[in-house]
């Protein structure tokens, strides 16, 4: 018994560590199939609309929080875009059939293929890395109703729309078919990732090549505005929710629906790369340590500046209200554009009245606004930069009023005020809200200013002397 005394304590240690080890290794396997999306909190996709579960807000560290969702588009709340959807899902004689990267389908807060599939009533969506059985499935089916099957990707054997026998070409192609008398009808095929990660999609789906007519449009000199914000690989590369709304216009020109559907899914575009720009500035604001390559922030900006000063962003450029005549007046150098609850700062350091809250205040009127603007496509919050220094600003009171008109010293007499009370003057016009504002007695500056705008006092009675000046009641009676 001495001899295995210790070989029996040994045992003995063993076997009351066993149940420890046990529950270790339960708790292991738990996290492990939690975090390979066994979670309650999981995602049900539908081939005609998607339901998505509350969950987790990871940007929250404290406290079991949650996201709300809109039930309508399924996006958070602050980036709902039903403003921008149609009412009934829209109706085209052509299907379209997206083939998604998993790598693409987990970025659904900047893809733009969740947004095809709202505004399009026949639009399917497919992910994965390559497709056989249940494509050419697809592929077949569409064939028997007469429909051609058509893959946009560009190449050698690709047909190009724009030329003038290229429907004829298409409606020759004998891809078992079975199409009737009357227009052709097209099952178009859009692959959804990257170039590499398209390329090797195609070539482990042999059925696109071998059943489908490829197809391209030429080149375009116009920005992709989802260039904004995501890098795309070239200048006339388009993102897929816009090579989508050219190839339908090439391939139906004649359908007034199809006017209607590029209009309802460049729109909600717009909006979801306005409100992405600003979230984003935003968190970097708040987060500073996040930035790990300040060349390539850079980079990002001025590429945003470039396709905001040439491309009307509905909820960017087009909430500027900026006119052509607006635009010819300003100076090189300067760029109109929505104010941002990062310029906070700025509007409430030239405020000759603010206060210990006037910055809160000010803040919140800034993203109110911003708000807004999403759903009206016009905001009355503007300000001016010169060279990405912001040099004037106006803002819209929390009572409706127009005031903190200001331009710094170095930059008066370029007539920089005038165009900022201009368009913060349009946009209360176009969203048919009152205009008006509040002048103190004795501001001749600002009165001289208002009166040329076609501004009117409305009141004049005791002036008052000092702190005790009245501060006047001004209308605009013009077009602003």
């Amino acid at each position: 018994f001495r001899k295995n005394k210790d070989a029996t304590m040994v045992m003995m240690a063993a076997g009351s560590t066993f149940p420890i080890v046990l529950l270790v290794l339960c708790v292991v396997i738990y996290n492990s199939c939690h975090c390979n999306g066994f979670s309650t909190n999981t995602l049900r996709l539908a081939d005609d609309h998607t339901t998505i579960r509350k969950r987790p807000d990871r940007s929250i560290t404290q406290g079991d929080s949650y996201r709300n969702y809109c039930k309508s588009c399924n996006r958070p709340l602050p980036q709902c875009l039903c403003e921008h959807l149609p009412e009934d899902k829209i109706g085209l004689e052509t299907k379209v059939l997206v083939l998604q990267h998993p790598v693409e389908f987990r970025r659904k807060t900047i893809s733009t293929v969740p947004l095809l599939k709202l505004v399009l009533d026949q639009c399917h969506v497919l992910v994965g890395r390559s497709f056989d059985v249940e494509l050419e499935t697809i592929i077949n089916q569409a064939c028997n109703e007469g429909r051609i099957p058509l893959l946009l990707f560009p190449g050698p054997r690709a047909t190009v729309l724009e030329d003038t026998n290229a429907m004829e070409q298409l409606q020759a192609a004998n891809y078992n078919a079975q199409r009737e008398q009357g227009p052709a009808k097209y099952l178009l095929i859009i692959v959804d990732g990257t170039w590499t990660q398209a390329k090797r999609m195609v070539r482990n789906s042999p059925a696109l090549m071998q059943k489908c007519n490829p197809i391209q449009f030429t080149g375009t000199d116009d920005l992709s505005i989802y260039d904004a914000i995501r890098k795309q690989p070239d200048t006339h590369c388009l993102s897929t929710l816009e090579s989508c709304v050219r190839t339908l216009k090439l391939l139906e020109p004649e359908n007034a629906k199809t006017d209607e559907a590029s209009k309802h899914l460049l729109d909600s575009l717009r909006s979801m790369i306005f409100t992405q720009l600003k979230y984003e500035e935003i968190h970097l604001q708040k987060n500073p340590d996040l930035i790990r390559n300040s060349l390539k922030l850079k980079a990002k900006k001025e590429r945003q500046k470039n396709i905001l000063s040439t491309t009307n962003i509905s909820g960017i450029e087009g909430h500027t209200n900026a006119g052509d005549n607006e635009i010819e007046r300003l100076p090189n150098g300067y760029r109109l554009r929505p104010l941002l609850e990062s310029d906070a700062e700025f509007v409430d350091s030239r405020w000759p009245y603010r206060s210990k809250k006037s910055l809160v205040m000010i803040r919140k009127q800034i993203i109110a606004d911003n708000v807004n603007a999403t759903r009206t496509g016009y905001s009355s919050c503007l300000g001016i930069e010169h060279r990405g220094k912001l040099v004037g600003c106006v803002m819209r009171h929390t009572n409706g009023s127009i005031g903190i008109l200001h331009v710094d010293e170095d930059h008066r007499r370029r007539r920089l005020g005038e165009i900022l009370l201009s368009s913060a003057t349009k946009a209360l016009q176009q969203k048919n809200d009152p205009t008006y504002a509040f002048i103190l007695e004795g501001n001749a500056a600002s009165e001289a200013l208002f009166t040329k705008m076609g501004w009117e006092k409305i009141y004049s009675g005791k002036k008052g002397t000092g702190k005790r000046r009245a501060k006047r009641l001004w209308e605009c009676k013009g077009s602003g």
